[in-house]
C-alpha cells in the first residue's frame, strides 16, 4: 500500500552551510536509515543516458533511526488563550458573523469550542451535515442541542448564542442576509433547556475547529474545521465584554487582535485566508488596505495545511564547507525510500564567488506542491486536449491516500473556493528527483531542473558555479545576486515577488548576463514574508492562465497588501528584462525551432552557431526532439513581443513558426485574446509560438532567452549531445569569456 511508503520533509527547505536542518519523517516500520546526497541530472529517460546521479556526501555520516508513522490534522482554525476561567455570574453570550461554504462536509464543522476532552465543561457550536448544533459541557458529558434554523450555503448569518447557568437555558438569536447591503428580513430565535451546565473549561477557546490540541498523531486525524467565513468574535458575560476579536486588524499576520480590555489575543493555525470580503462589503472599495469596512472576515477550510507539525526525527548539520547545490536526504526503510530535498545556498560570508549562478525556482515548486489537477472528480481540474492519459506515479498514489499532505495553489478547497497559500513545511511529493508529471509523461519543474544541474556540471564543473533559490532572492535580493556576473534561470520561474523583479533589474543594470532557459516565467504576483519563509501567497485575479478565479474584492494579497494577478497587469512584463513573455500552453507533441536565416548570417550571433551540429548552414531546425513532449518547445511557451516591452534591439534567433508550428492542442492564454475571440490555437494564431532571442543591454551585458518549459528536456536529450545543448553552451561560454 502506498500509505506505508516512507516520506518526509526538511525544515527549512533552503539552508546555509553549517546550518542544522530538522528532518521530519513518517515511517511505518520500526527502523530506517538516512544519508545525504548531492542530486545530479535527475532521470535521463533515454537508452544512451547514464543512471541518475546521486553522489553521497561522505562528510555526513549515515544514520539509523526509529520509525513511526506521522499524520497531520488538516484544517485551519484559531486558538485564543481564554478558557472561561473566573467568569462573573450571569448569562454568557457569544456572537459573530458566519457564512458557511460547505454544509455537508462529512464531519462535524466546529464554529467554536472550549469543551474539555471529557465533555465535563465548556461550550461550543458546530454544523452537523447542515444543521446548527449548540454544545454545553456538563457532569454528564456534552449536551447537544440541535437548532431549527435552516442554514443555506453562502448566506451570511449574525449568530448570538447564550448560556444561562441559573436557568440552564441555551438560546440562539440569528439574522440572515444574502445581499451585500442591508439585512434581509429573516430572523430566528429559539431556546432550549439542558440538564446540566459547566462553562469554566480547562481548554482554551478554539475558533473554526474543536480543539487546538492533537495536531499530529500516528494514525489519520479527521478534520473538524469549519468551511466558511467568520467575522469577529465577541464573548460577553452579564453585559461585560470579556473577549472582542477584531479580524479586520493585523490582516498580514497570524494574529487575532482582541480589542476588549483583557487584550487576550489569538493565533491562526494553518493559514486560513484573510483579506476576504465580509457581510458588510458593498463593492465601493476592492482594496482591503484602503477599506474602512468590508474586510473583517477570515475564510477557514477543512483542508488547509500550512505546517504539518510533524515531530522532528533527527537533526542534520550541514558541513560548513558544503558547496551550494541541490541535496537530498535519502531515507529508506529497506523496502521503500524517499529523497527529501534540501537546497544549500552559498556561504553568505564568503568574499568571492564563481561568476555563474543557477537560480532554482523554489516558489514555483511551492506553488505546485502536491497538485491534484489530474483528479477530474474535483471542482478544479485540468483536461487539455492532446494530453496523455494520466500516469499515476507512486507519489500520486501516496498523495491520494494522504489528504493531510495538503493541496497546491492550482487546486480548489473542498468547499470549492480557490487556494491562496502554499507551504513547504510539509511533504511535497512532486518535488522529488524521480517524480514524473501525471500529464506530460516526464519530469516537470524540480526533477526537470536537475538536468540543468547536470548541464552545468558538464560544462563548468560541479564546484565552479553556485546555486541559489527564489527563497534566497526574496530575502537577500541585490546583496546576493549582484555577486554574480552570469545568471541562469531554470525551466519554470513563474512566481517572483516585486523585490525579486527589482533584483533582476539591478542585475542587468550592473552589466550582468542573463540566460532565461524556461517558459511562462515571471508571471504571477507572489507574496513572501521573511517571518514565514515556508509560505507563499498568490491571488488569481481577473486574467492569466489559471484553473480558477478568485472573486472581486479578493485580488489583493493579505501578506503585502499589493494587487495580485499577473505582473503583466501591473506593467512589469517579463518581456522588459528577458525579452519574452508567456503566450500559450498545451499538452501532446511539442515543436522544434526553425533558425531565422538572417540570424544565422548576423555576425553578432556567430558565437551561437559554433560546433559541428550548429555550424552547418544546412541545419535549419534545432530541438525537434526531447525527453518531454518530444521537442524543445512545449508545455508553456513564450514569444517576443515589442508591444509588451521586448527591447527594440532584441534579435529573434529562432522560432517555432519556422519549424512547422504547434498543433491546435496549443491555445493562447486568455490575456492574449481580444475581440473577436477567434484564431486562438496553434495552427490559426501567429501568437502561439516559442521564440529564441538575444539582445545586448545598455549596461554592457546581454540576455539569451528560449521561451519554453521543455527546452531543458531537449537539452538533456542523448546525455546533452545535441544542438539544443550546444547553442545553450555556446551562449554560456561566450558570456563567461566576455567577463575576462
Amino acid at each position: 500500500m502506498a500509505a506505508s511508503h516512507i516520506i518526509g520533509y526538511a525544515d527549512p527547505l533552503v539552508a546555509s552551510p553549517g546550518q542544522t536542518v530538522a528532518i521530519h519523517v513518517s515511517c511505518h516500520r520500526e527502523q530506517y536509515s538516512s544519508h545525504l546526497v548531492r542530486l545530479g541530472p535527475g532521470l535521463l529517460q533515454h537508452p544512451d543516458a547514464p543512471p541518475e546521479d546521486r553522489r553521497r556526501v561522505e562528510s555526513v555520516p549515515s544514520g539509523q533511526h526509529v520509525g513511526r508513522p506521522q499524520f497531520s490534522r488538516p484544517g485551519s482554525f484559531a486558538t485564543v488563550p481564554w478558557k472561561g476561567e473566573q467568569l462573573p455570574q450571569g448569562r454568557v453570550r457569544i456572537s459573530f458573523w458566519m457564512q458557511p461554504t460547505l454544509l455537508q462536509a462529512g464531519h462535524d464543522q466546529y464554529l467554536f469550542s472550549s469543551l474539555d476532552p471529557d465533555g465535563g465543561a465548556g461550550l461550543g457550536a458546530l454544523i452537523d451535515e447542515g444543521s446548527l448544533v449548540m454544545l454545553t459541557g456538563s457532569p454528564d458529558g456534552v449536551q447537544r442541542v440541535s437548532l431549527e434554523i435552516p442554514l443555506k450555503r453562502h448566506t451570511w448569518y449574525r449568530l448570538m448564542f447564550s448560556w444561562d447557568p441559573d436557568s440552564r437555558i441555551v438560546a440562539l438569536d440569528a439574522q440572515s442576509k444574502s445581499a451585500h447591503v442591508g439585512l434581509a428580513s429573516t430572523t430566528h430565535a429559539e431556546t432550549h433547556q439542558v440538564p446540566g451546565m459547566n462553562l469554566t473549561s480547562s481548554q482554551p477557546l478554539t475558533i473554526a475547529s474543536h480543539s487546538g490540541a492533537q495536531r499530529v498523531a500516528r494514525q489519520p486525524i479527521p478534520s473538524t474545521s469549519f468551511n466558511g467565513r467568520i467575522d469577529g468574535f465577541r464573548v460577553e458575560v452579564a453585559s461585560q465584554r470579556i473577549l472582542d476579536l477584531d479580524f479586520s486588524q493585523d490582516i498580514s499576520s497570524n494574529t487575532l487582535r482582541d480589542i476588549s480590555p483583557s487584550g487576550t489575543h489569538g493565533m491562526l493555525i494553518n493559514s486560513p485566508t484573510r483579506a476576504v470580503t465580509s457581510h458588510d462589503w458593498d463593492a465601493s472599495e476592492v482594496d482591503w488596505t484602503r477599506a474602512s469596512t468590508g474586510y473583517g472576515a477570515i475564510h477557514f477550510h477543512d483542508d488547509d495545511v500550512d505546517d504539518a507539525f510533524w515531530e522532528p526525527d533527527f537533526a542534520l548539520t550541514l558541513p560548513a564547507n558544503l558547496h551550494s547545490g541541490c541535496y537530498g536526504v535519502v531515507v529508506s526503510d529497506g523496502e521503500t525510500e524517499d529523497v527529501i530535498p534540501v537546497f544549500v545556498r552559498p556561504n553568505l560570508s564568503q568574499t568571492s564567488n564563481p561568476p555563474v549562478v543557477l537560480i532554482m525556482p523554489t516558489f514555483t515548486y511551492t506553488a505546485y506542491a502536491n497538485d491534484r489537477m489530474y483528479d477530474v472528480s474535483r471542482d478544479v481540474h485540468i483536461d487539455i486536449p492532446g494530453s496523455d492519459s494520466v500516469t499515476k506515479s507512486r507519489q500520486i498514489q501516496i498523495l491520494e491516500e494522504r489528504p493531510d499532505l495538503g493541496i497546491s495553489l492550482y487546486d480548489s478547497h473542498n468547499d470549492g473556493s480557490g487556494t491562496s497559500h502554499s507551504s513547504t513545511k510539509r511533504v511535497v511529493l512532486n518535488m522529488r528527483p524521480d517524480y514524473f508529471h501525471w500529464g506530460f509523461g516526464g519530469p516537470r519543474e524540480f526533477p526537470a531542473d536537475l538536468w540543468y544541474v547536470g548541464f552545468l556540471d558538464r560544462e563548468l564543473g560541479a564546484n565552479n558555479y553556485d546555486i541559489i533559490t527564489d527563497h534566497d532572492l526574496s530575502i537577500y535580493g541585490d546583496s546576493l545576486l549582484l555577486r554574480y556576473s552570469v545568471a541562469l534561470s531554470c525551466s519554470h520561474p513563474e512566481y517572483p515577488t516585486y523585490a525579486m523583479l527589482d533584483t533582476y533589474d539591478a542585475f542587468l543594470a550592473q552589466g550582468g548576463y542573463f540566460m532565461y532557459l524556461g517558459g511562462n516565467g515571471y508571471y504571477w504576483v507572489t507574496g513572501h514574508q521573511a517571518d514565514n519563509p515556508h509560505r507563499i501567497e498568490v491571488r488569481r485575479a481577473d486574467q492569466g492562465c489559471r484553473t480558477f478565479n478568485l472573486p472581486p474584492g479578493h485580488w489583493h494579497l493579505s501578506s503585502t497588501g499589493e494587487l495580485g494577478g499577473l505582473w503583466r497587469s501591473r506593467g512589469r512584463t517579463p518581456n522588459r528584462f528577458c525579452g519574452l513573455g508567456s503566450d500559450a500552453c498545451g499538452m501532446g507533441q511539442g515543436c522544434g525551432y526553425g533558425i531565422v536565416p538572417e540570424a544565422r548570417n548576423n555576425p553578432t550571433l556567430s558565437f551561437l552557431f559554433q560546433g559541428p551540429r550548429l555550424g552547418d548552414p544546412r541545419v535549419n531546425v534545432i530541438g525537434d526532439f526531447g525527453l518531454v513532449q518530444g521537442a524543445a518547445s512545449g508545455d508553456e511557451i513564450d514569444r517576443l513581443d515589442y508591444s509588451l516591452g521586448t527591447p527594440s534591439n532584441a534579435i529573434m534567433v529562432a522560432t517555432t513558426k519556422l519549424a512547422g508550428g504547434h498543433s491546435d492542442n496549443y491555445g493562447l492564454f486568455n490575456e492574449e485574446i481580444l475581440f473577436p475571440m477567434v484564431n486562438t490555437t496553434g495552427t490559426t494564431s501567429d501568437k502561439v509560438r516559442s521564440d529564441l532571442v538575444y539582445f545586448k543591454t545598455a549596461a554592457g551585458g546581454a540576455v539569451f532567452a528560449v521561451g519554453s518549459i521543455n527546452w531543458v528536456g531537449a537539452l538533456a536529450w542523448k546525455n546533452y549531445e545535441n544542438n539544443v545543448a550546444d547553442i545553450t553552451a555556446n551562449a554560456l561560454h561566450e558570456f563567461v569569456r566576455r567577463l575576462k
